[in-house]
């Protein structure tokens, strides 16, 4: 006769209640753990290995996936349609107020700031859908995004007065311990995509140098892909690392 499932030590059960948490959090994973455990004393081992992997599948890829797929879209709509029609309206005008300015550093706080709006173009839904509007870090990156943006009017005035807001809004927060874990988090996910993108576009120039303005479409759009997906990751990593509160249980009252 088949062995029950409740009738196996309840501690190694464990592991398989924590990887649910992971996904679910921990009141959640420890109902339906409860419930899978009750069912599987008359249905079997077999039977509760399907119906758990089943769950994982379940739980686990539908926010992630729908949250990377919308921020990919976004991005890919900024970048590609609105970025595109402002600088065919505007990038002569801009393209005059950057060489006739006095120091590079104006040219080099717009780069930065355009870079940082690109960026948070995806960052932000990729947040909001992964982690909810309630949540630190979404908030954190709502308020970079609604700075970043006067960057797309691609006015030097605009482009001087939101470069200066970004550097305040980081160093408050770097200044606030309440603030200063969920820039960490954003900060990371922004330095693996730049250190993932910058390196492969150049390679790519070296290596098809002649060729690469009929690749770069596509290898833009790979480089992106690759490098957002590497940023979630790290993303979801460092949140759980520093931002994630740890089940109760493993909590004591001080």
């Amino acid at each position: 006769m088949l062995e029950s499932f409740s009738s196996v030590d309840s501690s190694r059960t464990a592991p398989t209640e924590w990887l649910l948490a992971r996904i679910a959090g921990p009141n959640r994973a420890a109902a339906i753990m409860g419930d899978l455990t009750e069912m599987a004393a008359t249905r079997g081992r077999l039977w509760f290995w399907a119906t758990y992997t089943r769950t994982l599948i379940t739980l686990g890829w539908r926010t992630p996936v729908a949250a990377f797929l919308l921020a990919i879209a976004s991005m890919r709509f900024f970048v590609g349609t609105v970025i595109r029609w402002l600088m065919y309206r505007r990038g002569s005008h801009l393209m005059d107020a950057g060489l006739f300015s006095n120091t590079h550093l104006r040219l080099i706080s717009w780069n930065l700031a355009m870079l940082m709006a690109q960026f948070l173009t995806f960052a932000l839904p990729f947040i909001l859908v992964r982690f909810g509007l309630r949540n630190r870090l979404t908030q954190l990156t709502c308020a970079l995004f609604l700075i970043a943006m006067p960057v797309y009017s691609l006015r030097p005035w605009f482009l001087d007065l939101t470069s200066l807001l970004i550097v305040v809004a980081v160093a408050a927060a770097l200044a606030l311990p309440l603030w200063r874990r969920p820039l960490i988090v954003l900060a990371g996910m922004g330095i693996t995509a730049v250190a993932w993108r910058v390196p492969f576009l150049m390679g790519l120039a070296r290596v098809y140098r002649r060729h690469l303005p009929y690749l770069s479409n596509s290898t833009v759009v790979l480089s992106d892909t690759i490098a957002f997906a590497l940023a979630a990751i790290v993303c979801v990593y460092l949140y759980r690392r520093l931002l994630e509160r740890p089940p109760a249980s493993d909590r004591t009252i001080a």
